[in-house]
């Protein structure tokens, strides 16, 4: 019998404007991918997961958002790490501010592995590292869509 796995709930935020989404690239080691803003739930500060959203939102991008509805969830183990994630994906509905990395200043952690903000096309995405990649089929039209349907992106194992 495996060891149990310890659990990890991370919420991010779908930022679209102008046909761009907001990514933050991390680089971990020879590791670089480009992920949507967002962490993992703190029992001391966040409430709720939007609660998440909103205060990663303001340490990666320095944005002040409004977190709409939930448009994605994801599940994947992580055996060799002992952990199990549940990922939530929720549609930012405003926001105010200039992006900028400043926030996570002191921070630690993600202060050290993102490097960069970018606004990025459909186009470009498709080449570029990207997780979760299952978002290429369909973030543009769901995003859009009113009322927005939830969707499953599966158990990875």
């Amino acid at each position: 019998m495996s060891a149990p796995l310890t659990h990890r709930i991370r919420a991010a935020g779908l930022l679209v404007r102008d046909g761009r989404i907001l990514l933050v690239k991390h680089v971990v080691g020879d590791d670089t991918y480009w992920i949507p803003p967002g962490g993992g739930f703190e029992s001391a500060s966040d409430e709720s997961t939007r609660d998440t959203v909103r205060r990663e939102f303001m340490e990666e991008t320095s944005l002040a958002v409004e977190v709409g509805p939930l448009v994605y969830v994801r599940e994947f183990a992580e055996p060799a790490m002992g952990r199990f994630h549940l990922e939530l994906f929720y549609r930012i509905d405003a926001w105010s501010g200039e992006l900028s990395l400043a926030n996570l200043a002191g921070l630690g952690g993600d202060e050290f592995d993102i490097k960069e903000l970018a606004w990025i096309g459909r186009e470009e995405l498709a080449a570029l590292p990207f997780y979760p990649a299952e978002l290429l089929d369909d973030v543009w039209q769901r995003l859009a869509a009113e009322p927005v349907v939830i969707r499953h992106l599966g158990l990875q194992k």
